[in-house]
């Protein structure tokens, strides 16, 4: 198994400079998103994920990940 294979996905968005703000409810994701970019911020949002390892209970997201979302930044790329 190559090393790739065995990051987690917050493993593999760090090694691209992402850096994991926090897990909120999707109806919110917005107006954060639009405050970061606003601070000049690039920011990704992604589904919640099962190998989070900062999500140890994930009874919350059970059922009903697409209720909440991951936001990731990094300094905006030239």
């Amino acid at each position: 198994m190559s090393e790739e294979k065995s990051l987690t996905r917050d493993e593999k968005l760090a090694c691209e400079g992402w850096k994991k703000k926090f897990t909120c409810d999707a109806s919110r994701v917005d107006e954060y998103v639009e405050t970061y970019k606003s601070i000049g911020l690039e920011v990704r949002v992604e589904s919640v994920s099962e190998d989070d390892p900062d999500l140890t209970c994930q009874v919350c997201f059970a059922g009903n990940r697409d209720a909440f979302k991951t936001i990731y930044t990094r300094p905006r790329q030239s």
